[in-house]
């Protein structure tokens, strides 16, 4: 690696980190602490789900976006993509694709690599995992969330987990109190869609109910049918139809002398079932024949949380969770994958934090938490051949089990209101075990280190600047380590642990009753400089899929969000240019799997008298030429979008929403440089809901 790069890296943080230590010294005007909104103007005003002190998303000292219920409903989403795929620095391959969605944060995500595990994916604080090629690694409607937050680079691993080199995406489901107001006993929401363009209805139904002030019940569920979809000018995508049904309960039971203690039980499943997809769901290529597919995913969780009222030493979350992911699939007579073929993973977690507080002296505050995490994954994959014979795994998708033992600790200190100081620190050990059909019978086991320093400092009111210094190191999964290429003679080839050293510095801009009273005017800039040693890349090389080690590689890049509301006008824009660099030779290569430089803006007007909200939204992405194959380029393009609400607060239709969009409006041809098939061409999106 060359020491010029590190040095570059180590200033750019550093002068940020240090501008920060030394301000702290400095004489300025005292800024006025930002208060938690519980309805935010904006996206970078969303109350960030953290450890510590509660803040929001521009108050953070990380590159973190979040996405609340009424952006969720807006999006009209059948797919987490339709979500997500606005935040600056992420991509998502495919995002109309129900069974085809992979993520791409900074530049790491591809249809072939093991990415599932540099971007740690929760829900509900469980963690999904699901790795098969050219397939999806997320199973979920959206329907059943209310919150989404995206946290970029490897700062995230403290908390979440060693070798989220790329990020985290933490999903959030839906709560009874969400529906219930006042002295509300129950609810009622009854939802319908329609989009034309694949011509998919959608019905929901959900129902909250709180029998006494202690106990809260929610049961929502869902169908959702999404047919063949087309490209632009009617050209259809031939990726077949799929039938789903997804539903949540959960029981929520609030006890102790100052009700300072919660347990809750929830169980979420979505059954989809799917005929003559092509097995290659993220290109939609017939190469491996077409598939009858069925997916079963279910998560069950119990928690306990325990604030200790009145001892700010004591804030103890505890949680223990199950989570199977299961895709059955029939393809008869194929000669890769046999008559029929199961790919699984099944987890077991269980978690324990606790976050005590406690002050320095009278000008510094101090949140410190900490705790522990055990992990244990099976992933199977039986292949039934004629003749009855049943075959586990493949060379190219073997069978193995995950042990992981976690702890890690994470302070939080700020000094008066101006300075935050985050470091922390994660340590993880981590076995990985052959199943049956593996060549080989070794055992990989080592630790991985994860620490970080991040700041931010309030230079005013107005004003902030804020850095991290993150390393991060990941161990190969099951697939890297057992796979046919890394065994050679019956002997386990053992790979160096993946290790990042990244480094980002921002600054943002907050400004309120500006253009006109009570507006919001919020900005937020980051650069990203990740050094990736040992890099691990699956590649295929038109037999197998084999493990590929760069040995250094480099991203860096900007990531742009703004925005603007008022009670009538509002806004937002958020843009992102990414670099990736293959360094390990003499002359860098570029990476593959960076996405195009691309930007969006939205702008909106909300007619209060009637309760109207109309916006435009125009998605722009420059054109792809860095690659190493010509053939992978990709030209740019710019999408529209228009949307109209109706939500009547009062009167007859008081409770009732209205939404309608229009996506792709010119029927503009295009391909995301991350996808190998034609995007989604117009579509009209009609929803209707009340709450009764």
């Amino acid at each position: 690696m060359s020491n010029s790069r590190y040095s570059r890296a180590a200033l750019l943080a550093g002068t940020t980190l240090s501008l920060a230590l030394i301000s702290a010294s400095v004489s300025a005007q005292e800024a006025a602490p930002r208060l938690a909104n519980e309805n935010p103007t904006t996206m970078l005003d969303e109350i960030i789900v953290n450890a510590g002190k509660e803040k929001v998303a521009i108050d953070t000292p990380q590159s973190v976006s979040a996405v609340g219920q009424e952006e969720i409903d807006a999006a009209q989403a059948s797919t987490l993509g339709e979500i997500i795929d606005a935040l600056p620095g992420v991509s998502v391959t495919n995002p109309d694709a129900t069974f085809g969605q992979g993520f791409n944060i900074r530049g790491i995500g591809g249809a072939f690599a093991a990415d599932e595990s540099r971007i740690i994916i929760q829900v509900d604080g469980v963690k999904k995992y699901f790795e098969q090629y050219r397939m999806g690694s997320l199973f979920t409607d959206p329907e059943l969330m209310k919150r989404v937050e995206v946290l970029r680079g490897p700062a995230s691993s403290t908390l979440y987990g060693a070798g989220a080199i790329a990020g985290v995406i933490a999903l959030e489901t839906k709560d009874a109190s969400d529906f219930l107001t006042g002295d509300d006993k129950y609810a009622v929401r009854a939802k319908t869609s329609w989009e034309s363009n694949g011509n998919s209805p959608l019905a929901s139904i959900i129902t909250a109910v709180k029998p006494t002030e202690d106990l809260e019940f929610l049961a929502n569920f869902q169908y959702r049918k999404s047919g063949n979809y087309d490209a632009a000018k009617g050209k259809e995508l031939e990726n077949g139809d799929i039938t789903s049904l997804s539903g949540l309960a959960k029981l929520g039971y609030t006890f102790g002398t100052n009700r300072d203690q919660k347990i809750e039980a929830s169980y979420q499943r979505l059954y989809a079932d799917g005929e003559n997809l092509p097995y290659d769901q993220l290109t939609y290529s017939d190469a491996f024949g077409l598939t009858d597919r069925i997916v079963d995913d279910q998560t069950a969780v119990l928690s306990y949380e325990n604030t200790f009222y009145g001892n700010d030493l004591l804030d103890i979350e505890a949680q223990i969770s199950y989570s199977d992911t299961e895709v059955d699939q029939k393809h008869p007579g194929n000669i890769y994958f046999g008559d029929r073929a199961k790919y699984s993973y099944t987890t077991w977690q269980a978690n324990l934090q606790n976050t005590s507080r406690f002050d320095l002296s009278d000008n510094v505050e101090t949140y410190f938490t900490y705790g522990g995490e055990y992990l244990n994954r099976e992933r199977l994959n039986p292949r039934y051949r004629p003749g009855g014979v049943v075959q586990p795994g493949s060379g190219s998708h073997p069978e193995g089990r995950t042990e992981l033992a976690g702890i890690f600790g994470q302070a939080e200190i700020i000094v008066g209101e101006k300075l935050t100081l985050t470091p922390g620190m994660r340590i993880d050990y981590t076995r990985l075990k052959p199943g049956d059909g593996v060549a080989s019978d070794e055992e990989l086991r080592k630790f991985a280190y994860s620490p970080k320093i991040a700041a931010l400092y309030k230079v005013n009111d107005w004003f902030g600047v804020f850095g991290s210094i993150a390393h991060t190191e990941r161990l190969p999964t099951v697939d890297e380590t057992f796979s046919n290429g890394n065994i050679v003679d019956g002997k386990l080839q053992h790979l160096d642990l993946e290790k990042s050293n990244n480094f980002e510095a921002g600054f943002t801009f907050s400004f309120d009753d500006t253009l006109q009273q009570d507006d919001a005017i919020r900005f937020k800039a980051t650069g990203f400089y990740n050094i990736i040693e040992n890099h691990i890349s699956t590649v295929f090389d038109g037999t197998f899929a084999r493990t590929v080690i760069t040995e250094e590689a480099l991203l860096r890049g900007l990531e742009l969000e703004a925005a603007y509301d008022s009670p009538n006008w509002y806004g937002s824009f958020g843009s992102t240019i990414t670099r990736g660099n293959d360094t390990s030779g003499d002359k860098d290569k570029y990476l593959e799997s960076v996405a195009a430089d691309n930007g969006f803006l939205r702008v909106g007007y909300k007619y209060q008298p009637w309760s109207l909200d109309a916006s435009w939204r125009v998605d722009v992405y420059a054109p792809q030429n860095r690659t190493e194959d010509p053939n992978n380029k990709t030209p740019g393009y710019a999408l529209h979008q228009a949307n109209l609400s109706w939500k009547p607060q009062e009167g007859a239709f008081a409770g009732a929403e209205v939404r309608a969009s229009v996506t792709n409006i010119f029927d503009k041809k295009f391909q995301s440089h991350l996808s190998s098939s034609e995007g989604k061409g117009r579509s009209f999106k009609l929803s209707l809901a009340k709450t009764f």
